[in-house]
This record gives C-alpha cells, structure tokens and sequence, in this order.
C-alpha cells in the first residue's frame, strides 16, 4: 500500500500514513520502531479515519493535513485537530485560503508536500510543482514548474509523498518505492523497495524549533552539523572530538563554544562592519543550531545571500546573566548577497529604523520603495518568531506567532510596539534582535 503524507515529527520520529493505519520510523535509528496502527479516532484525535493526501508540520506546533479540497489544523501540544475544523462546523476549503495556489489545485487532490525547514513548503501535484513562503503566507511568483526538470531523479508526475526531517537527505514515495534525494548534490542518490527502507540517521531533535532543544539535543545537533560541513569549532578552544552518532566527548551539552570560521552553512556572519572577524565566541550551542536556520532561511531563495551581520553574539556589556553574554541571542543588523550577479547590501538601522514614521503603518519597510529589503527583513522576522523565543519563553510559547504590528515579544525591532513602561523600541532601530531562553538567568 502506497505512503502517503510523511511527518517529521518534533520527537525524533517519522510517521508514515498507509490507508487507514500509520507507522513509526525512528530518527536515530532509522528503522522501523512501530507496527502499524489504525489512524482514528483514538491515536490522532480528529482525523478522519484514512490517510490525509497531505500533511504538513508547518512549525510552531501545527500541522496541515489536506484531504482532497478540504484541509484541518492538527495542535501538536494538544494532541488534536483544533475544534474549528471539526463538525458541527462545516469543512474547511483549501480555495481561498492558500494563497497563490492555482485554483485547479484548489478544487482537486494534491498529491504531496513537505516543509523544507528553511521557510518553504513545497506543492507536489501531477507533473507540477509550487514552493509556497512561511513568511509572507502565499505561493511564490513563477509556479507552478515542472517535477521532471528540477528534482533530478524523481519521478516525473504523480508522487505519493515526500519526506525531509532536517538533516541532508529527503525521500520520496511512489508506489512500493522510495527514492533518496540528497541536499546536497541536488540529486537523487539511492533508491529502493519501501519495505527495505532504512532512513538517513539524524539526530532526534533535528526538526525540534532551537528554543525547545534540550542542551543534550542541542550538542548532538551541533555534532550532526559539523561532521557534515556545516559549521566548525575553534581546535584549540572548544575542539570537536567524537561522533554525534556514538558520543561527543568534547564540547560538553553546556559548554558554550568558539565558532572559527565565522562561516555558518556557507554564510559568513560579520561582526559589525569587520570583514575581518573570523569567528563566533562564547556561542551556546542551542543558538549555534538557531544561526544555521537562519542561514538556511535567508538563502532559501533569490537573492543569493553571502554574508548576514550582526552587532554580537556572546559578548556583550551586559550582565553576566544576560541572554547575550550567555551567547543565547544575536543582534541581527544586515545582510549582503548578490541579485542577478550584482552585489547588495542591506543595513536594518538605514534601510529600516531610519525610515520616516507613517502615521497609521505599523511596518516602515515598503515593498514599492525597497522591495529587497521588505522581504529580507521580514523573513528574519518570521524565522525568529519560529525557532527563538516569539510570545513566551520555551512551552510558553504559543500559536499564532507575533506579528510585525503586535504589541511585545521578544522578537525586537524598529517597528516593535512597546508594553506599558518597557524602552525597547528605541534601542532597536539597527537590529532586530532575537533570544533563545530566557533574557536574564
């Protein structure tokens, strides 16, 4: 029986949905750690009764699930579909609510999606396919496009599912065959029986937001990222020494480490205006794991990003207690990158918190005048509400997100409305400023 609607799931596991039963593959292991059990209604409270078409972990704990023109909303705190979605109230359709979406794709079954953990979501229908924007809710511009001439490897038409839980690889479902995608060759690398499947070994809380890991998670995440060439570790400061796979025996969960280079999955990250700077100290590895989202964010896309700048992590003048100088937050202050070959650079405190005041606009950036900057910003903007601290502190931290607009959070910025009695706005006119864990400890 054909998979449908993979999930990567925010406790290191893989659910794979086959009719009306699911199965349980293991992060870790990469094997299967659970027989199949029947969907409904006891073990995913609200859904029907046979797999949905598709499913999505959008992030900050909800996931969609489509079944032909009608969609739910699953809480992964609460453990089941949200009550709006539910009878007596009527079904909820996809049309008009997914914007960008053709209408055909609107009226008919979709056939797979995947969140791409980098702010994208991927539409996968007949020969087709969209990316849709987490940060701007909508499909972007110039889709649909054809599967054949940009997934290399994968089937042409007609997927069953597709799977991505974080690390380098992806799958993808046909039938009773699987096709292994790799990140970063851009090209499918192995295939096989599903029966025979053994998954890409990842650390359990690779997909978990970086203000959730645990200090131990965190470690194995870092340890994943490094021995795949993401990030590296000062040798003689923090040294990384073992395997994520069999036991990191240096740095330890709470040490906070030594970045060197400052080059975070292909991004240098600029202190101030020093090209020079060539490493990251006293990072907490919980943060470390937020920059190389970040990193994945920004360059997601056109344009393409080569260094993003910030004003500290780790070192700060304030107190010892403070989530800087704990190396749990970063002061983000630009971006530099290419379009079409031709060098940018955008700076938050002259292409935003020195724009004039428009009575009546929460948001200075404008789309018209700095289309680039308008949608930068903004989709740091949004990756920090996802991975660090947006509306509480850890579990606190509930859906819907803050907007840009909203008053408080702990995602500051120009356009950031104070509370009653707080001065944050205007200390953040050349940052946007974002925190895992709580601001003083």
């Amino acid at each position: 029986m054909p998979i449908k609607s993979p999930l990567a799931w925010q406790n290191g596991k893989v659910y794979l949905f086959q009719g009306t039963n699911y199965i349980r593959y293991d992060f870790q292991s990469g094997a299967l750690g659970q027989a199949a059990l029947p969907i409904a209604p006891t073990n995913w409270p609200g859904l029907r009764a046979t797999a949905p078409d598709v499913a999505i972990n959008w992030g900050f704990g909800k996931v969609y699930l489509f079944y032909g023109d009608e969609y739910v909303k699953f809480d992964i705190g609460l453990n089941k579909v949200e009550p709006e979605y539910l009878p007596p109230n009527p079904p909820t359709k996809i049309a008009g609510r997914w914007p960008g979406l053709p209408n055909d794709w609107t009226t008919t079954k979709i056939d797979a999606a995947v969140n791409w953990g980098n702010g994208k979501v991927y539409f996968f229908r007949g020969p087709e396919y969209l990316r849709y924007d987490i940060t701007f809710d909508r499909a972007d511009p110039d889709y649909p496009k054809a599967i054949a001439s940009n997934w290399n490897g994968v089937w042409p038409a007609d997927l069953d599912g597709v799977l991505y839980q974080g690390g380098t690889k992806a799958y993808f479902f046909k039938g009773d065959e699987y096709r292994r995608y790799d990140l970063e060759s851009d090209r499918v690398d192995e295939s096989g029986l599903i029966s025979q499947l053994v998954l890409d070994l990842v650390p359990s809380g690779i997909w978990t937001a970086a203000r959730d890991l645990t200090v131990n998670q965190a470690n194995s995440v870092m340890g994943y990222l490094i021995e795949n060439g993401k990030s590296t570790l000062s040798a003689t400061q923090t040294p990384y020494v073992g395997s994520w796979k069999t036991g990191i025996t240096s740095p330890s969960p709470t040490t906070r480490v030594v970045v060197k280079r400052a080059n975070i999955n292909g991004i240098n990250f600029i202190y101030k205006d020093d090209a020079t700077a060539v490493l990251i100290n006293n990072v907490d590895q919980r943060m470390l794991i937020a920059l190389y989202r970040l990193a994945r964010w920004v360059n997601a896309s056109k344009p393409d990003i080569q260094a993003i700048r910030h004003l500290g992590i780790g070192s700060e003048s304030d107190p010892p207690t403070d989530s800087h100088n704990q190396g749990r937050a970063i002061d983000f202050s630009g971006i530099d990158g290419t379009v079409d070959g031709v060098l940018f650079e955008r700076k938050v405190v002259r292409d935003w918190g020195n724009k004039p005041v428009i009575s009546g606009v929460s948001l200075w950036l404008d789309p018209v005048a700095d289309p680039l900057a308008y949608s930068l910003f903004q989709t740091v903007f949004r990756f920090g509400t996802f991975e660090c601290e947006c509306n509480g502190i850890g579990s606190a931290n509930r859906c819907p997100p803050k907007d840009i607009g909203d008053v408080g959070g702990f995602v500051i910025h120009p356009d950031y409305i104070d509370v009653l009695g707080d001065n944050l706005r205007s200390h953040h006119q050349d940052h946007i400023h974002m925190q895992v864990g709580a601001t003083r400890i």
